[in-house]
């Protein structure tokens, strides 16, 4: 059965297309350099970079993100002129310090905290100047009761450190000079205590410095004084503390970062692969050899880039840091293409014309090469449906690039293999392009070194034939035959064959096992910096003394409801207690609930049940205006007319939240225990769109983006590959790859978060390319036998999924011995990539192929031979001894291209002529419907004499006979020569 309704089509199309290439070469260089250099400018003019993190690591359309925007409008009379930290929507714009002492574990010490005070005084110093006025940090600082909110600790020593042998602190709540209560637990980390918990020393000492940020002016001068504090930060100096500053910019400051390295890695990664694609491709044979075409194919990855970023610029998509590991992925891909189109440029014959050799080179090599790109931009297109606008934004230009890789391949980098095979033609030296003469006919040792090559013109003359070995660009390489006569006959043993698959059971099982312990989430906040960064250091100190009091978790009614009522207070009162009693939170003296202070209020007034219309009254008029209280008016908001509560909130606070997968447990938790509540309740924190959202949705986004893109594989596979089967193991082949990368990413202590998802993307166009490669060479052998068929694919595109492989690795080995986590994960992703990528498509997908794959069809038992008319004793030799191709030995493993196929001679069996004039009648009616039957006759090259005749009696001979040069696939010429010998045995009975 056929399933080649779209692979051949897209043959004959590549077959014209390589040979209009082949003769007009120059407007396939000239167009994609013009329209390259169009695109360019959009680079200079368009460009914009997206640098907020909140943005770009947040998942959109998130739970948490649509309960903000409810809230901003529900809360946007609460402003920073008379708030706390805590009541804040977003993440606060602020500076933050970490005090440790250098000398001695304590900083609860007079000199210490007497070097604090001047830290503190710094900070309070910081200047910035816009429009001709000067802003310090009381002009800008988030203001309670008109004052700056202050620093607890600092503020109960009156910022007097002689004082501090005087005041009793306790742990881990203290009480402030006006009997309120505050966290100090949240404050100093590290803490020993004596009688009555009171501390006796502290580690550590944790300092804030919130900003107002309300308006457009304030978020600017917000940002520049971020910038001022972070400078000064960087400059101060102490003998006594070491300092760990952050600022709500600092993660901004450090994707900046991180997208300047990689430019500065581009470059390095282009000369590391320049120089191993040079030396892959450089010969003995100074004709032969392609240095310069090498780079020309990592100039061609070069345009594509340039036209991605000119394009997607122009049409106003911004570029993020996530997006710069997409030059890496389209380098590997245009290499891994090039190495393909080299390959199947030299397994034409050199003395053929260059369109035909182009004709032929493109048939085999460009419908692998469209296989691997639609794959893969169908996958990144897919992609883009996620809900984290970083990775929709590194798919975006993925997709782009690599169909811009692809077009520039088959015409860019195609029109320069062409103009290589003219200089080839003319016998010119690859680097000086001037004629020589070649290796035979040298007139020295040093001319035959570094001048020779080439090959020389030999006129074929009946009974002559060209000697292949020494003439033919299309002498198999080292690796070539090693694949053919050693590797490939190992692996498809049986007995190899049944150790693979034990093998691939044994890696499946451990990759299996690696995917159920996979970390979710990472702390993102931290491995966006280099590991030397201060934000770095910063967390590491932040996660070491101040995780167990963090965060406080808001809970709160966004609509009306009935406070006054003992029901809703029960319900209430009950959703408090179950996140209080839970693992995830302190109990309820670390809580903040108005409700439950207002109706010890109500007790003390001695009201009971109070209406409606009482307990708003006593709310409003009694109990907020009370200093005491008064920090719960931001948390209750009234209707316009003050006589209904339409929101309020009320926190609990987190303990012990030490790993991603706490924080992400609790705040299923925490929505759980609101979600069952009859109440219309939502659990919220400032950093939860950002944060714990990313947690919760980065499973579900995986899982969905990366089965979309595997089941676009597949469909493209089975439109291209002509065979259902194979299409399913190339599929299961990039299913099983991904499951080995992610379980690996376990075992290699790599979580699942938006940064290692980007680069499972890379992984996933990177991993059909192995597949897909070795299982279309193995629907493409002319081969009927299974194990004949796995050899002839190693042996046709092994090498060059190997040098792809390898020039895969050495682009992405310069980041091995990076101080990022975002390049040490890309390496490791892409090693993981390319060993299991490379496994599957050089060791598994053969032996699985040669298993599960039937015979594409029956082997035959007879094939009957027309009468040639003349035949001459050496064709007669090359029939007799099973040989269509002169040259090659029915012995052979595998024969030499182009394809060549042996068969059995029954003896005694030839069609007499009147049978050859049923199969030329068959051929008339056939050819105007089977674009096949013209190119045969179109791209054959005659070079026997018994060239006359009709034009179907030409097309016979053009099939069989064994002296013809054939340009085409060999299926094709199979397919023919069966419809024919099928026509003729008819025509022999009914004779």
């Amino acid at each position: 059965m056929k399933f080649d309704c779209v692979e051949k089509p897209l043959r004959v199309l590549f077959l014209s297309h390589g040979k209009l290439v082949g003769k007009h070469p120059a407007p396939f260089v000239i167009i994609p350099l013009l329209l390259t250099l169009i695109l360019a400018i959009g680079i200079f003019t368009h460009l914009t970079t997206e640098k907020d993190a909140e943005v770009l690591y947040s998942p959109e359309g998130s739970q948490s993100a649509r309960n903000r925007v409810i809230l901003e409008d529900l809360y946007s009379k609460v402003v920073d002129e008379n708030m706390l930290p805590r009541h804040q929507l977003r993440i606060e714009r602020s500076g933050w310090l970490i005090v440790t002492p250098k000398t001695d574990d304590n900083v609860l010490t007079v000199p210490n905290m007497e070097e604090v005070l001047r830290l503190d005084k710094e900070v309070k110093n910081v200047t910035i100047q816009q429009g001709g006025d000067h802003y310090k940090f009381e002009d800008l600082c988030v203001m309670w009761n008109g004052e700056c909110h202050e620093n607890e600790i600092l503020a109960l020593l009156d910022y007097d450190a002689e004082i501090l042998e005087n005041v009793s602190l306790t742990h881990p709540l203290g009480t402030k000079s006006n009997g309120e209560r505050f966290l100090a637990g949240s404050l100093l980390g590290g803490v020993t205590l004596g009688d009555e918990d009171v501390i006796e020393k502290a580690e550590a000492l944790f300092l804030t410095y919130h900003i107002r940020f309300d308006t457009a002016e304030e978020f600017e001068l917000a940002m520049q004084w971020e910038r001022q504090f972070l400078h000064q930060m960087q400059n101060f100096i102490s003998d006594k503390l070491n300092i760990y500053w952050l600022a709500t910019l600092s993660s901004t400051e450090e994707l900046d970062s991180s997208t300047g390295l990689s430019i500065y890695l581009v470059v390095i990664e282009v000369l590391i692969v320049g120089s191993f694609c040079v030396l892959s491709t450089t010969m003995l044979d100074w004709v032969r050899t392609k240095p310069i075409l090498a780079m020309l194919g990592l100039f061609t990855a070069g345009l594509s880039l340039g036209s991605t970023l000119g394009l997607l610029a122009f049409v106003g998509v911004p570029f993020a840091n996530t997006a710069g590991s997409m030059p890496f992925l389209i380098l590997g891909i245009g290499v891994d293409d090039m190495f393909i189109m080299i390959s199947a440029w030299r397994q034409t014959s050199v003395h053929k014309s260059v369109p035909d050799r182009m004709s032929q080179a493109m048939e085999e090599a460009a419908l692998s090469i469209t296989i691997t790109s639609v794959t893969d931009a169908l996958a990144f297109g897919i992609g883009c449906i996620t809900d984290f606008y970083s990775i929709r934004l590194f798919c975006i230009y993925a997709c782009v690039a690599v169909l811009f890789c692809y077009l520039y391949m088959i015409t860019f980098f195609a029109a320069c293999v062409a103009i290589t095979g003219y200089r080839e033609e003319q016998n010119r030296h690859a680097l000086t392009f001037r004629k020589v003469l070649p290796k035979q006919d040298a007139p020295s040792k040093a001319y035959y070194l570094f001048c020779a090559g080439g090959t020389s013109k030999i006129s074929l003359n009946k009974g002559n034939r060209y000697n292949q070995k020494n003439t033919d660009d299309s002498s198999d390489s080292t690796l070539m035959i090693f694949f053919k006569n050693y590797y490939g006959p190992f692996v498809t043993h049986p007995f190899s064959a049944f150790t693979i698959v034990l093998l691939f059971l044994a890696y499946l099982g451990v990759a299996i096992w690696g995917c159920i312990y996979l970390e979710e989430g990472g702390e993102l906040k931290e491995n966006i910096a280099a590991d030397d960064s201060y934000l770095k250091l910063f967390f590491t100190e932040e996660k070491k003394y101040f995780r167990y009091y963090n965060p406080d978790m808001s809970v709160i009614a966004k609509s009306e409801i009935e406070y006054w009522n003992s029901n809703v207070q029960r319900d209430l009162e009950n959703v408090m207690a179950d996140l209080e009693s839970s693992e995830y939170f302190h109990d309820s003296n670390f809580s903040i609930s108005w409700l439950r202070h207002y109706l010890q209020f109500l007790v003390v007034l001695q009201i009971e049940k109070p209406s409606k219309e009482l307990f708003i009254n006593t709310l409003r008029e009694q109990f907020l205006v009370l200093p005491i209280y008064n920090q719960f008016v931001p948390d209750i908001i009234f209707d316009s007319n003050n006589q209904t509560i339409i929101s309020s909130r009320f926190y609990v606070l987190g303990k012990d939240l030490d790993s991603t997968d706490r924080e992400r447990d609790m705040f299923w938790y925490i929505r759980g225990i609101v979600a069952k509540s009859e109440l219309d309740l939502i659990a919220y924190h400032r950093a939860a769109p950002w944060m714990y959202e990313q947690y919760i949705a980065i499973r579900s986004n995986t899982i969905l983006t990366m089965s979309l893109g595997v089941a676009s594989m597949f469909l493209i596979s089975l439109i291209l590959i002509p065979h259902p089967i194979c299409a399913i193991t190339v599929t299961l082949s990039v299913v099983s790859t991904l499951i080995g990368i992610i379980g690996n990413m376990s075992h290699l202590s790599i979580p699942l978060d938006s940064i290692s998802m980007v680069t499972l993307f890379v992984c996933l166009g990177f991993s059909v390319d192995y597949s897909a490669h070795i299982s279309y060479a193995y629907t493409a052998s002319p081969y009927q036998d299974r194990r004949k068929r796995s050899i002839h694919a190693l042996y046709s595109l092994g090498t060059p999924t190997l040098q792809g492989a390898i020039s895969t690795f050495l682009a992405g080995v310069i980041f091995i011995g990076s101080n990022s986590y975002v390049f040490r994960t890309f390496f490791w992703t892409m090693f993981l990539v390319i060993t299991i990528g490379a496994l599957h498509g050089l060791v598994f997908l053969p032996v699985f192929l040669m298993i599960l794959v039937p015979n594409l069809e029956k082997e035959d038992k007879k094939v009957l031979v027309p009468n040639l008319g003349k035949e001459d004793k050496r064709t007669s030799r090359s029939i007799k001894n099973g040989t269509l191709n002169s040259g090659f030995n029915s012995r052979d493993s595998t024969p030499p291209p182009p394809y060549n196929i042996p068969f059995k001679i029954s003896s005694g069996i030839v069609p007499q002529q009147r049978s050859s004039k049923a199969s030329t009648s068959y051929v008339d009616a056939q050819r105007q419907n089977d674009p096949y039957l013209n190119q045969i006759y179109q791209n054959a090259e005659i070079t026997s004499t018994d060239n006359t005749g009709s034009y179907s009696e030409r097309v016979c001979n053009i099939v069989y006979n064994p002296n013809h040069r054939r340009s085409l696939h060999g299926s094709t010429i199979l397919d023919t020569r069966r419809q024919l010998d099928q026509n003729w045995s008819l025509s022999a009975n009914s004779a």
